[in-house]
């Protein structure tokens, strides 16, 4: 039951819960004050999650000591601390713990080398010798063994493949073999039972679950296909698929015949190809899913944990064969969950709809998406809801960020962020975009999700003619689907996807409707699609023999199971069927759908709508997508409510207008950029609506110099050097190149680094300079030696010391001698000169500072008059005259490039504003004649810590964007923009106008 009370302020299972980075030596005081820190951001607990840069071993005992330390804060805070199943991922391995264990339980594939001879030897499962066509695709194969080669034949050798060891990343070893029970055994007697043993007492209150990441059947594998030449040599190319011991004696039971006699067909078009590879997947999806998957969340319940986490690669119907199929694992998780990376949103709509489709169908109340992740150092609070809102409107409920680092130091600030982190110029406001998804989360957890529309999964018809040798008949499985669901969008029909294995399960038909566990559709879709299972076909023909309307989009199936079956005409003969997805709307628009949308503006679907009941309620949000348009939606519930607004970015409730036809609650709602609104629908009536238009009076543009107070340091980035290589020095390098050279000097050995800026006006106030914790052994600025031992405090984390320099820096040339140790672990990093001035960004490390100016300054860009590196927050304010008489209405218009813009009137804060183009109402906060206007614009550390060098798109940032010194790389330096576009306030005189709409 929904309360505003709870609204207001959710409780800490609907809080977001990021990855905490786990990535260095881990100190029980520095462990717990971050969690505090966390807890006053909003956030209701923390996945404890190991990651690149740990040096506390995993698994050790101090890592327990650490954790359980953790718990016993947390529980002090009512703070949730969810655990993390692996050291880094993909999980399975424990650390290279599983793996290490045997050859049994490393990750096994079955490759095929075509070659004009047979091979011979133990790791042989098959040869099949082959008369071939044109280009020598085989045409019919026969099994043989013990022969020699002869002309005219193409011989396929089936090789068994196991991952070798000596993979850093998997501990030393390889990936592991997760078909294999008894790996998977393992997997959770090292990884989840000691952490359920060291945390008793805890497991299912203060640690509610645990995070799987990334399983999957291709890590430490072959490629699908390689042109690489494959052991033994061979002229042609070589084709890999995933394989386990155990897989000929399941697939003779589960399929009545030996998928080793068939091993060409999973390749190549010959026999009953489409039958055999749809047995094949279907096989090893069911492995997966009983071996890791189900044994896994049945561990974890009778353990008191919640399953959760993402599999690897869920994005498409083609990328999903990495993990068999992905909707039936998502049975076997409590909370299951999706992987959400870089700044977009679109690429990731078939994942959330297949993911929440399964939630809502088999009753699971949160749905989980890793979110974030690859966005860098610079997303803004609109990016964040961009994003949450895009996930929230298809079915997400639960916010796993990625990533909260534990340490910054050294390559661990290029791990996949964003970086969510208290050295954000946005930390302090962090709570505002956190509320937000809070009260959403609380919103839309509850009840169900009222969808008319199934669409069949079509990961069948990708079985059935899926190869390595040629992917294009799956691929086009694939494109079609995506146009199906996107066009679904266009013409707003929610719907959800029914996964064939689990339809088998929990499909049946009630009257006219047809149900999966607890949802229930009166419309089935069948997409352009090849094949469907036996019991997809009995279901549908008994919802159409029932009066369930069916809707069938050439190209129909034609196969039950992988086999042609012309029964299926009978069926498709019955249903409605369309030519092609244009067809849909108009369909579509002639039944009585139980949320009608109509809108002039949206033709492209950029707005997402989500109903659920709660009880004798609706619950609806309304997102638009778009980052450049604003829609106007009128929509209709069947039913007659009272409707509310609920806003979650402030907690606060009131009545919405809205008026009632046709049986129907309509509701007209008006989307900016990135805008959102969340209604609840109650029984009763709607607040009339009384439409009043309001005539522009006068305008009054913001523009030219605004005055301009820094809250913050200006910042320096020194990240070229030369290097001192034997008598000489090098050309400046970048940092990478820098570290590149003294790692190659050896360990142990000493190395001589030099770093230049200049100064043109020796700025006012102290001069501060930031490194890295570690980095150096003696450091010299201009002949004058810094005493490393007074650091003056930190900077941005703990790891990184400020020393004040200002009496080193002199005007001019400005040289630093950097001098070190080369260690085993050498993060050598830039480094950052702090303090009141100006910067001219010059490639190659020539860049100059001034003496700051006068305080007015015009602000569209900060980073191009002297703050291109400027990671912190400004105040702008203006003053103007504004004339009230025969005003109605005043409107500020804003459009910026900041984290958040906050905006006070007059002394007294009007919004906190987070869509870069805005549109407020300050006409309570106007007075006659002269008012101030004060805009504070909150940064990020995108343009302190980069990637400052990378050319193009940037709106997915890992380790290789900040340290790959390749083709994408500039010497020039590339930041975003910072600054206030335009200002403007508008005034309105009332026009009253009469009727109902």
């Amino acid at each position: 039951m929904l309360t505003e009370t709870e609204f207001k302020n959710p409780g800490k299972w609907f809080r977001g819960i990021p990855f905490w980075s786990i990535n260095d030596k881990l100190e029980a005081g520095e462990l717990a004050r971050q969690l505090k820190i966390l807890e006053e951001g909003g956030f209701g607990g923390a996945f404890f999650h190991a990651r690149e840069g740990l040096l506390t071993p995993y698994l050790s005992d101090e890592w327990f000591s650490r954790l359980k330390a953790v718990v016993e804060e947390a529980s002090k805070l009512g703070m949730l601390i969810w655990l993390y199943d692996e050291d880094r991922w993909p999980s399975g391995f424990a650390g290279g713990y599983v793996p290490a264990l045997g050859p049994e339980h490393r990750a096994k594939s079955i490759i095929m080398i075509p070659h004009t001879a047979p091979f011979n030897g133990g790791d042989v499962i098959a040869v099949f010798k082959c008369t071939t066509g044109d280009g020598l695709i085989p045409r019919e194969c026969q099994r043989v063994s013990g022969i020699k080669a002869e002309d005219g034949y193409l011989y396929l050798n089936f090789i068994r493949h196991v991952a070798s060891p000596g993979d850093p990343w998997y501990g030393g070893f390889s990936y592991v073999d997760l078909l294999n029970p008894d790996t998977v055994d393992k997997f959770i007697e090292i990884a989840y039972r000691p952490h359920v043993n060291a945390l008793k007492g805890y497991i299912g209150g203060v640690v509610p679950g645990i995070f799987t990441d990334e399983p999957n059947l291709t890590a430490s594998r072959p490629p699908r296909r390689s042109r690489v030449t494959p052991l033994r040599g061979a002229p042609f190319p070589q084709y890999a698929l995933p394989w386990t011991d155990r897989l000929p004696e399941v697939f003779l039971k589960a399929n009545g015949y030996d998928i080793v006699d068939r091993l060409p067909e999973l390749f190549f078009d010959i026999g009953s190809y489409t039958r055999t590879r749809l047995d094949y997947w279907r096989t090893i999806t069911m492995m997966f899913v009983e071996n890791f998957s189900r044994r896994i969340h049945d561990w974890c319940s009778s353990n008191g944990l919640r399953f959760t986490g993402h599999y690897l690669l869920e994005d498409t119907l083609l990328s999903q064969l990495v993990v068999g199929a992905v909707m039936p694992h998502y049975e076997y998780m409590h909370v299951p969950g999706m992987d959400h990376l870089c700044n977009q949103t679109w690429g990731t709509f078939l994942t959330a709809k297949q993911v929440a489709s399964v939630a809502n169908q088999l009753g699971k109340e949160r749905v989980l998406s890793e979110t974030y992740g690859a966005t860098g150092h610079h997303p803004t609070f609109e990016d964040r809801k961009w994003i949450g809102d895009f996930l929230y409107a298809l079915g997400v409920n639960l916010l796993n960020h990625h990533l909260v680092p534990y340490s910054l130091r050294g390559r661990r600030k290029a791990d996949y962020g964003l970086t969510i982190h208290w050295s954000q110029p946005w930390w302090s406001f962090n709570r505002v975009i956190e509320d937000y998804f809070a009260r959403l989360s609380y919103a839309l957890s509850m009840g169900v999700r009222l969808v008319d529309v199934l669409i069949l999964h079509p990961i069948s018809s990708v079985w059935a003619t899926y190869s390595p040798v040629n992917e294009s008949r799956a691929a086009a499985v694939n494109d079609m689907f995506m146009n199906l669901i996107k066009e679904f969008t266009k013409i707003h029909v929610d719907f959800e996807l029914g996964d064939e294995l689990l339809l088998a399960k929990y499909g049946r038909v009630e009257g006219r409707r047809l149900t999966v566990g607890r949802a229930k559709y009166s419309i089935v879709v069948i997409p352009p699609s090849y094949n469907m299972f036996r019991s997809t076909f009995n279901l549908l023909k008994n919802f159409v023999e029932g009066g369930g309307f069916v809707i069938a989009i050439k190209p129909l199936p034609t196969m039950i199971d992988g086999v042609e079956a012309p029964e299926l005409n009978e069926l498709l003969g019955r249903v409605k069927v369309l030519n092609g997805i244009g067809e849909l709307g108009s369909v579509l628009s002639s039944l009585d759908l139980g949320t009608v949308v109509k809108t002039k503006t949206d033709t492209d679907g950029d707005v997402l709508i989500h109903v659920r009941s709660v009880g004798d309620s609706l619950v609806a949000f309304m997102a638009n997508t778009s980052r450049a348009k604003e829609h106007e939606v009128e929509v209709g519930f069947r039913g007659l409510f009272k409707v509310e607004d609920w806003d979650p970015l402030t907690g606060e409730v009131s009545e919405y207008p809205g008026s009632t036809s046709g049986g129907r609650t309509w509701v007209k709602v008006r989307l900016m950029p990135v805008g959102s609104r969340l209604l609840v629908l109650k029984p009763g009536e709607p607040m009339s609506e009384h439409p009043t238009s309001f005539i522009k009076v006068s305008e009054i543009k913001l523009s030219g110099p605004w005055a301009m107070r820094r809250l913050n340091p200006n910042v320096l980035v020194l990240d070229y050097a030369r290097v001192k290589l034997g008598d000489s020095w090098s050309e400046p390098l970048p940092m990478p190149r820098v570290k590149e050279h003294v790692a190659n000097m050896g360990v142990g050995s000493n190395y001589l680094i030099r770093v230049e800026f200049n100064v043109a006006e020796k700025p006012n106030g102290r001069l501060y300079l930031a490194i890295e914790d570690g980095l150096v052994r003696r450091l010299v600025i201009n002949g004058r030696e810094v005493n490393l031992t007074k650091a003056t405090g930190t900077w941005l984390d703990w790891n990184f010391k400020m020393y004040d320099v200002t009496d080193a820096v002199k005007e001019g040339v400005n040289v630093i001698d950097v001098e070190g140790v080369v260690g085993l672990e050498h993060e050598l990093e830039p480094m950052y000169l702090l303090g009141e001035f100006t910067v001219e960004a010059r490639p190659r490390g020539q860049s100059v500072i001034r003496k700051e100016g006068a305080s007015l300054i015009d602000p569209v860009d900060l980073t191009k008059v002297g703050y291109p590196f400027y990671g912190g927050s400004v105040e702008l304010t203006k003053t103007l005259n504004i004339d009230v008489k025969d005003v109605d209405k005043v409107t500020l218009m804003l459009r910026f490039n900041a984290a958040l813009a906050v905006v006070s009137i007059n002394g007294i804060e009007a919004a906190k504003v987070i869509q870069r183009s805005s549109e407020l109402d300050i006409t309570r906060y106007v007075k006659p004649g002269t008012n101030e206007v004060k805009v504070t614009l909150v940064g990020t550390l995108g343009n302190v810590l980069g990637p400052l060098h990378r050319r193009g798109d940037l709106n997915c940032v890992g380790p290789e964007t900040f340290y790959v010194v390749d083709g994408n790389w500039t010497d020039e330096y590339v930041v975003r923009p910072f600054g206030l576009e335009e200002a403007r306030v508008v005034m309105f005189r009332r026009e009253a106008t009469t009727g109902q709409s």
